[in-house]
């Protein structure tokens, strides 16, 4: 009895192994580039080390397609600093823009201030022209009435001698 344990364990241990070995021995032989499970997902193998003799063809086109894709971000990354400072170049000039119209603005409602009260004043200074006007007419016609009666006095000598006779004598006074 004591040679039948060591004899199945050897056997099944040979059972094992040349199992073992059989899996193994699938494992060398590379799969074929039409089977769809080569072992490779996205960039990076599942199975195996990864090294340069182990890439592929589908590896060595993924990782071309990887520094193509990653020079394009840096380009685009590139583009969108420049674009961002281009923006922030443009929002500037439009605040200076914004700030130069505020400024206007401000400088144009100050003259039209100031050419409102220009015309207020030019207003003033009419009425007062036309209300002096007014009155050197009416003066104007108290003197030609105060003519028109002297005139009338002296060509009407009846009216002289009744005035005459009216005033009291220059010597009694």
């Amino acid at each position: 009895m004591n040679l039948r344990a060591p004899v199945r364990v050897v056997a099944l241990l040979t059972a094992v192994l040349s199992a073992g070995c059989q899996s193994a021995s699938e494992l060398i032989f590379e799969p074929a580039a039409t089977d769809p499970l080569d072992g490779y997902a996205g960039s990076l193998a599942q199975a195996g080390i990864n090294t340069e003799m182990d890439w592929g063809p589908k590896q060595n086109l993924l990782l071309s397609e990887f520094k193509t894709l990653k020079e394009t971000h840096a380009q685009v990354e590139k583009r969108l600093q420049q674009v961002l400072a281009e923006n922030q170049n443009l929002k500037n000039q439009l605040a200076n823009e914004g700030s130069s119209l505020q400024q206007e603005k401000a400088l144009r409602a100050q003259a039209e201030a100031e050419t409102e009260l220009l015309r207020q004043r030019r207003r003033e200074l009419e009425a007062r022209i036309l209300s002096l006007s007014i009155e050197k007419a009416k003066l104007e016609q108290l003197n030609l009435l105060a003519k028109i009666d002297g005139l009338r006095r002296s060509l009407d000598p009846s009216e002289r001698t009744a005035t005459e006779a009216a005033a009291p004598p220059p010597g009694n006074q």
